[in-house]
Formats: C-alpha cells, structure tokens, sequence
C-alpha cells in the first residue's frame, strides 16, 4: 500500500507541474454528462467468482462522491449492476463503465482486464458466523466444533489453510452444496459456525429473518481481502482523482470534518479542514476538479465513518463493526495520504 500512495503522489506531482490538463477519462466523463459505475450486487448465492456480500450500496456512495468532484452533483451518477466482479471489470475494460466500486487489487487480474486499482476502502475476510449462545467468541472456541461451508469454495481451501494449523484439536468439517441447506443447518444446531467472507456472512445473518438476533459474525478472520476501485489502466489523473475520492473521506473523519459541519469551517484554523473545503486551494486544479469539490463531496454523503455507518455498519442490515475498518489513530488498516500541498 505504500509502493501504491508514492506511485500516486509521483503522479499527482507529474499533474502539478504540467497544470490542469485534464485526462482523457474525465473528458470522456464530462462529454457524456453522467458518472458511470459498475457495482457488484449479486448476495442471493455462493459465486467463486465473488464471495463477498452485498456492498454495493456503499460503492454507490464512493460513486455519488466521485459524481460530486467532477460535476458538483452527486445526482449525475448512474449505476451498472453486475452479478460478480470479472463483469464488473469486463465493463471498465470494455467502456460501459468508468470505475468499479468493488474490486479486488490482485495483478495478476487487473493484467488480464487492462484495468488499476485505487486504495482500499473496506476489508473483507474469511471469518464465522455463529449463535451467540454457543460458547464460541473466537477461533480458538472452534476446536471439535461443526464448522460447515460450501463444498470446493476458496473458503474450503482457506479453512484448511489457516485453521486447522492454530487449532489444539482440528474442528469437524461439514461441506455443503447449497447455501440454504447449509442455512438451515445452522439454524438447527448442524452447524455450530458457517465460514465464508465476513460480508457475505453478514448477509447470510440478515436474512435469518427472526432468528437473525441469535447470531454474530466473529471479529476474528483467518484471511483479509481488500476491496478498492478499479478503473481502465494508463490515466493516471483519473487514477489520482479516483484515490482521493477515498482518501479525503478518511481524512475528514480523521479531522472531525462531517455532513452537518462541514459549511460552517471556513474559519478553522486547522490548514487541513481548510484545504479539504477548498477554504485554501490545494490539489483541485491539478485534477481537474474545483477547489471546493472535496466540500462538495462530504456535504453530499458525509466522510468515511458516516458512510461506513449508513451502509456497512450499526444502519445497515449487514450490521458490522469498524474492526480493521478504522483509522490507523484507532488501530484499524484504512490510511490516507496527507493533506498537503503537492511537492
């Protein structure tokens, strides 16, 4: 991630130095009037091909916020709804999208789709959903325990991977082929935990219907898997403007800046509340945006925590907590570039 930051702020740097000449990508944008992006939204089953849960409300966040930097509305932003995230990459390769909110950063992937990932704003992983009666609070309560999952799933391999090594006694692995067998399992006490990413695990819970206050998603994960944008590779400033449009949602969390405050910071004597409203121009111009589009964004959705609030958090149905899903000042993954002006 810090290879990542530097190769974005060389970038941002590159735009500084040549003004704001604005990149292919957001030309195209703008011509067309509207923000497109591929959100993936398909939680009904087990996919191989995605295994997280719904978060697709909290990528159209992320896209709204984009649509508030490049046109000062969070309105133009127009959603492609895909089944897994290969479609959703397909459709930036092809242009019938301009970013997926819902990527994997892996390589290897955004070498066959011709497509760059931004930075992280949400970790995945593999952990357990489990009945808050059952004397399991962690992954060390799993010893002799039923532990089931969808048979030949990368959560199989990941189970046997990671958790049968840090066991005393190995837990019983109980495979299923379907999600609501496996489902029902759980419910009837077949299952004392069923494994698979923590958002999709969180699903799963919210449509236990009455039984979903019965059970919890553990803290404890035995892999993590970041989620970030993605977007066609080879223009760095649309790469740059897409970054920021996370970053500066951290650090207006990090700063106390918020929906409801936000317009009223003009006399901060914080240099960085008042870069972040545009109060002092800061990197606009060299992305091709105004000064105050960040201000913009946070008065449309708010910063990161409210966000993550709203769509993966206490109000949502998924129901989870920040966990690694915080600041590095609270000890979670999520960081930012600093708020300064470019070199």
């Amino acid at each position: 991630m810090k290879l990542l930051a530097g190769l974005l702020a060389t970038s941002l740097a590159v735009f500084t130095g040549r003004g704001a000449c604005a990149g292919e990508t957001l030309d195209r944008v703008r011509a067309a009037g509207t923000l497109t992006c591929a959100l993936v939204r398909d939680a009904d089953d087990w996919s191989e091909a995605d295994t997280h849960g719904d978060l697709s409300a909290f990528g159209a966040d992320f896209c709204r916020a984009l649509a508030a930097e490049v046109f000062g509305d969070p309105a133009k932003a127009s959603f492609l709804l895909l089944p897994d995230e290969p479609a959703g990459l397909a459709a930036v390769r092809d242009g019938m999208a301009d970013v997926l909110f819902g990527a994997t950063p892996e390589p290897v992937t955004g070498g066959i789709f011709h497509a760059a990932f931004g930075p992280p704003y949400f970790f995945d992983g593999q952990g357990f959903l489990v009945r808050k009666d059952g004397g399991i609070s962690g992954i060390a309560d799993l010893s002799k325990r039923h532990v089931c999952f969808i048979n030949n799933s990368r959560a199989e391999r990941t189970l046997y991977d990671a958790l049968d090594p840090v066991l005393a006694e190995p837990e019983v692995h109980f495979p299923y082929s379907e999600r609501g067998e496996m489902e029902a399992a759980l419910v009837g006490g077949h299952c004392d935990a069923i494994t698979g990413d923590i958002s999709w695990l969180a699903n799963v819970r919210s449509q236990l219907h009455a039984e979903t206050p019965r059970f919890t998603v553990l803290t404890d994960t035995i892999s993590l898997d970041p989620i970030a944008p993605a977007y066609r590779a080879g223009d760095p400033q649309w790469a740059a403007l897409v970054s920021w449009t996370i970053w500066a949602s951290l650090a207006a969390e990090e700063h106390a800046v918020t929906r409801a405050n936000a317009g009223d910071l003009g006399e901060s004597r914080d240099p960085v509340v008042l870069r972040l409203i545009g109060a002092t121009p800061w990197i606009g111009k060299a992305l091709g945006i105004a000064d105050d589009a960040f201000l913009r964004v946070i008065k449309a959705v708010g910063n990161y925590g409210e966000l993550y609030e709203r769509d993966v958090g206490e109000g949502s149905k998924l129901q989870l907590p920040r966990g690694r899903n915080r600041l590095p000042s609270e000890g979670g993954l999520l960081w930012t570039l600093p708020v300064e002006p470019p070199p």
